[in-house]
């Protein structure tokens, strides 16, 4: 799936740099989202988990553009 990422498609449509900035927010984004759940009185281990795995393959997006811009 995300092997499938094009360089030069990320470069014309967004720019690099904002590209992986706009992953980074998300992953941020993610990362509030779990504090704020696990934080609930009754947290939701099922919407606990999706918003994990969520975070991990933005992690693994960010990881993946840069290393294919870096080489």
């Amino acid at each position: 799936m995300y092997s499938r990422l094009d360089p030069v498609r990320i470069s014309n449509d967004l720019g690099f740099d904002d590209y992986v900035a706009s992953l980074a927010a998300k992953h941020a984004n993610l990362e509030k989202a779990i504090q704020d759940e696990a934080e609930r009185p009754a947290p939701n281990t099922l919407s606990l988990g999706e918003l994990k795995r969520r975070k991990l393959r933005v992690k693994d997006q960010i990881y993946l553009v840069k290393r294919q811009s870096y080489g």
